[in-house]
């Protein structure tokens, strides 16, 4: 996946999560199936995920050593949904634009010939283009959630 794909997903996803201010209160606080998310829990589980990459990864990617392993990934999901039940609609979407604004901003300043570097994230050997093909496939998967649900109760 080259550097220009990543970019362009990201940005893409910057629309997306802004049109979602369009939604009812309804849309935007109803579970998407029965025992998952709501929109707002989801689009609010991308933000401490993007602040981890930005703030723990990005600039680790390079050192030579192993990386650490990812935060216990249910506990932070678990405080993202929970936080995002007590927030404003325009509170997440906020946060979520401005740290995914941050990470893109960061993402643009890594030169081309570094996307296929090997690194390692505990035995496991990784690029940053195949990286964040993982991280792209899981926003592809909630977006795909959201819009099933929007279908289905807009029916």
């Amino acid at each position: 996946m080259s550097k220009d794909t990543v970019i362009k997903h990201y940005e893409h996803t910057l629309e997306w999560v802004q049109s979602l201010t369009e939604l009812t209160d309804k849309e935007w606080r109803h579970a998407i199936a029965d025992g998952k998310w709501s929109i707002a829990e989801i689009i609010a589980h991308f933000v401490p995920w993007d602040e981890f990459i930005l703030h723990d990864r990005l600039k680790e990617f390079w050192n030579d050593r192993a990386l650490c392993k990812a935060p216990d990934v249910h506990e932070m999901n678990r405080q993202s949904a929970e936080r995002a039940r007590h927030e404003e609609r325009s509170e997440t979407i906020g946060r979520f634009i401005a740290v995914r604004t941050e990470l893109l901003q960061e993402m643009k300043k890594i030169e081309a010939s570094r996307w296929n570097t090997s690194f390692l994230i505990g035995q496991t050997e990784l690029t940053l283009s195949s990286y964040f093909q993982g991280l792209i496939k899981h926003d592809l998967h909630h977006m795909e959630q959201v819009k099933q649900a929007l279908s289905t109760e807009r029916r």
